[in-house]
């Protein structure tokens, strides 16, 4: 009698293990089955992803190619009517405004190209840009070749003497902008909004700024501020100075530029030639830099009275800062980070007000 019972026991303890190794299978089973499943749909979703980016870079190589094609369609159109023309001084005035709706057109593209530039790669960028430049050289030099020169000659008119006025510390109103340096660039007067300045306190603002493209060159030892909205900003020729720029809608470019501090707020900034430089940087595209070195980069942290009315007049997102997301076109490998930048750690934010006052005080004194 007793070994039947443990005979039944033994036998109730064997199908109670057996019951629990089935469920230990079917546990590791089902899990299996949703780490598998799990799998799969990153793998779908990986997938959906790179056909809607692959999809995006060839509808912007159709159109950009589409587009160039038709600008160079039409400056060979404009060259095989002017060749036809029976005087040097028919129809100028039609040619001119022809290369002048060419020129918004290249400019049009350029932003195309710098508003796709999230989802391209490098190389396609630094191609598409070589592109934009090559149409952009084609079109002055048909403009050169086809609308002759205006003839110069010297006059016997008086020159009045320079003034020499030395207020240092100067802020322009909305009546009132910096007295430029005038270049001649194609028969059309091109005139820098700032430009060979030394030591100076500058501040833009109001309408002399808002929607403005505000072009600086040849600075020195000068403290800038740009407080409003503006169009596009373009630097060149920069040493040892401070700009503080509000929200740009499109873009800041900025070339030759040493020891200098940049804070900013645009839809793109492209740097070439600097080195030594600091940047304050909010950018909703990315930042691309060319034959610069030793750049560091930081967060945006220039502040305002008006400073998130002009982020929506300008269109940009303040939420939105790919400020880490460096292009280096002089270094195109994927797997080593450039050793042209580095990003800003462990650095205190710049005391933006005690600097201006230095500045101002130091200027005045001078």
């Amino acid at each position: 009698m007793s070994t039947n019972l443990n005979t039944s026991n033994a036998t109730l303890s064997g199908g109670d293990h057996a019951d629990s190794r089935k469920e230990t299978i079917l546990e590791r089973l089902n899990k299996r089955n949703k780490e598998r499943q799990n799998y799969l749909d990153v793998k779908l979703e990986q997938r959906n992803k790179e056909n809607v980016e692959l999809e995006g870079t060839d509808y912007f190589s159709q159109t950009f190619t589409e587009r160039v094609r038709t600008i160079e369609e039409q400056l060979e159109s404009i060259a095989s009517v002017a060749a036809d023309r029976p005087s040097p001084n028919t129809n100028i005035a039609d040619l001119t405004r022809a290369f002048a709706d060419i020129t918004l057109q290249v400019q049009e593209l350029q932003r195309y190209l710098t508003t796709s530039t999230m989802f391209l790669t490098d190389f396609k960028i630094k191609a598409c840009q070589s592109t934009l430049n090559e149409l952009s050289n084609s079109c002055e030099e048909y403009r050169l070749r086809l609308i002759p020169k205006k003839k110069f000659g010297f006059s016997g008119k008086k020159v009045a003497p320079k003034v020499l006025v030395n207020p240092k510390v100067m802020k322009t109103s909305a009546d009132k902008v910096d007295m430029p340096e005038k270049s001649k660039i194609d028969n059309n007067s091109f005139t820098w909004t700032l430009s060979n300045r030394e030591d100076e306190y500058i501040c833009l603002e109001g309408e002399a700024l808002n929607n403005k493209d505000i072009t600086i060159s040849n600075l020195k030892n000068c403290f800038v501020e740009l407080r409003g909205h503006a169009g596009s900003v373009q630097i060149s020729h920069a040493s040892n100075c401070t700009f503080l720029c509000g929200p740009i809608a499109r873009s800041l470019f900025a070339e030759h530029c040493e020891r200098t501090t940049l804070a900013l707020a645009c839809q793109q900034l492209r740097l070439h030639s600097s080195s030594i430089c600091r940047i304050y940087l909010h950018v909703t595209c990315r930042a691309i830099i060319e034959d610069c070195n030793q750049i560091e980069v930081g967060a945006y942290n220039y502040e305002y009275a008006t400073m998130d009315a002009d982020f929506q007049s300008a269109g940009l997102d303040r939420t939105h800062n790919n400020y880490s997301d460096i292009a280096d076109f002089n270094w195109l490998s994927p797997d080593v980070p450039s050793p042209n930048w580095t990003l800003l750690r462990d650095t205190p934010a710049p005391a933006w007000n005690e600097l201006r006052k230095q500045k101002q005080l130091k200027t005045t004194t001078l």
